[in-house]
C-alpha cells in the first residue's frame, strides 16, 4: 500500500481562509465589503481544495451590524446556492443569537429572520443585500453557503439594472411575499436533539424504512454523534440534488455504531468547525477518521475539511477526546443519503 494516498482529500479549513479586514486596508477608497461582514472566511471551492467536486462552500462568523457587502448591491450567480445562517450556541441547535434580513429577487423583497434559516437561491435570481440588524450572541452566528458549481462566479447589479429594481419590502419575519417559500427554517429538519431522534421530521414510512434499515444493517447511532443535528435534504432545498447536515457533539467515541466504513454513489465532504470565533483553527477535539478500501487512518485536531469522492469508503469516524464541543458539517450532493457498506 502507498503511504497516505488519501491524506490530500483531507485539508486545515485555513486552506481557503481570506482576510478581509488586509483586503480592506489596501482598498481604502473601494473596500469590498461592508460593516456587518466577516472579518475573515474560508472560501472552499471544488476546483483547488475539493478534488474537482461540482460545489463551493463558505464559511464566516459575523458579529458586527450593518450590510454584509459594499455599495448595497445584489447580485446574482449562474448555479443555485444554499445560504445557511447558523448559530454557535453548541448547547442549542436552534439558537441564531442574531437578527438578519435579505432582499430576494428583481423586486428586493426583504425577508427577515431571527433563527437558524437556510436561504434557498435559485440559479440566476438576483439577491442581496444581506444586513445585520442585531447581535444577541457575544459569540455572533455562522454563516455556510452551499454553491453547486465548482467555482465561484458572480455578477454584481446596478439599481435598475437586469431586473435588479429598487426595494419593495413585500416579504417580511413571517416568510410571506413572491419568495417566501425560499426562507425555510432550520428548524424544519431538525434529526437529533439532545442525542435523541426527532421522530416528527419523518413520515410513518419513513421511520418504518429506516428502522427495518437498521434492523437489516445494525446501524444505529454511537456516542461519538451529534448531540443536536439538523439535516435538510433536496425535498427541503426546492429539489436541489444537494442534502446538508449541521449540528454539534460533544461526545467521544465512535460516530457510528454496527458498521465500519460506508460509501456513498454520490460526492460528500465532511466538516469538522471549531467553536471559538478567535481562535476557529482549534478544533478542540481530536478526530481519527478510516479513508479508501486501504483503511487508511488519519487524525487531526485542527478545524478541517475532508472530501470524499463518489464510492470511496470513508469510516469508521472516531472522536478520540473533546476539551469542547464543536461543529459538524456534512454536504452530499444528492437529494438523499443512500449507502453501501464495506
Amino acid at each position: 500500500m502507498t503511504p497516505y494516498r488519501h491524506a490530500h482529500r483531507i485539508q486545515p479549513l485555513t486552506a481557503g481562509l481570506i482576510d478581509w479586514e488586509e483586503k480592506n486596508r489596501s482598498l481604502k477608497d473601494a473596500p469590498v465589503t461592508g460593516p456587518g461582514s466577516a472579518p475573515k472566511e474560508v472560501w472552499l471551492d471544488g476546483r483547488d481544495h475539493l478534488g474537482g467536486m461540482e460545489v463551493h462552500l463558505t464559511w464566516g462568523v459575523h458579529r458586527t451590524l450593518g450590510e454584509w457587502h459594499a455599495r448595497r448591491r445584489a447580485h446574482r450567480h449562474p448555479y443555485p446556492e444554499c445560504l445557511f445562517f447558523v448559530g454557535l450556541n453548541t448547547a442549542n441547535v436552534n439558537y441564531l443569537g442574531a437578527e438578519v434580513e435579505i432582499s430576494l429577487g428583481g423586486e428586493r423583497e426583504v425577508h427577515a429572520f431571527n433563527e437558524p434559516t437556510v436561504v434557498v437561491i435559485p440559479a440566476g435570481m438576483p439577491h442581496g443585500p444581506i444586513t445585520t440588524r442585531r447581535v444577541y450572541s457575544p459569540r455572533g452566528f455562522g454563516f455556510l453557503a452551499v454553491g453547486l458549481q465548482a467555482t465561484r462566479e458572480v455578477t454584481w447589479l446596478e439599481e435598475g439594472e437586469n431586473g435588479a429594481e429598487p426595494p419593495a419590502p413585500e416579504g417580511g419575519p413571517d416568510g410571506g411575499g413572491k419568495y417566501g417559500r425560499l426562507v425555510k427554517s432550520l428548524r424544519t429538519g431538525l434529526v437529533t436533539e439532545r442525542g435523541r431522534p426527532v421522530t416528527a421530521r419523518f413520515t410513518p414510512e419513513e421511520l418504518a424504512a429506516r428502522a427495518e434499515f437498521q434492523k437489516r444493517t445494525g446501524f444505529k447511532p454511537g456516542p461519538g454523534s451529534p448531540d443536536h443535528m439538523a439535516w435538510m435534504y433536496g425535498r427541503d432545498l426546492e429539489n436541489l440534488d444537494l442534502n446538508v447536515a449541521w449540528g454539534f457533539s460533544s461526545g467521544a467515541g465512535i460516530s457510528q455504531r454496527g458498521v465500519g466504513a460506508h460509501s456513498h454513489p454520490e460526492d460528500e465532504i465532511l466538516v469538522y468547525l471549531g467553536m471559538d470565533p478567535d481562535h476557529p483553527d482549534d478544533l478542540g477535539a481530536e478526530i481519527e477518521i478510516d479513508l479508501g478500501k486501504e483503511h487508511e487512518r488519519h487524525s487531526f485536531r485542527r478545524s478541517t475539511v475532508i472530501a470524499c469522492p463518489a464510492g470511496m469508503p470513508h469510516g469508521p469516524i472516531v472522536t478520540r477526546w473533546v476539551d469542547r464541543p464543536f461543529a459538524f458539517l456534512l454536504v452530499n450532493l444528492a437529494r438523499d443519503v443512500s449507502m453501501s457498506f464495506e
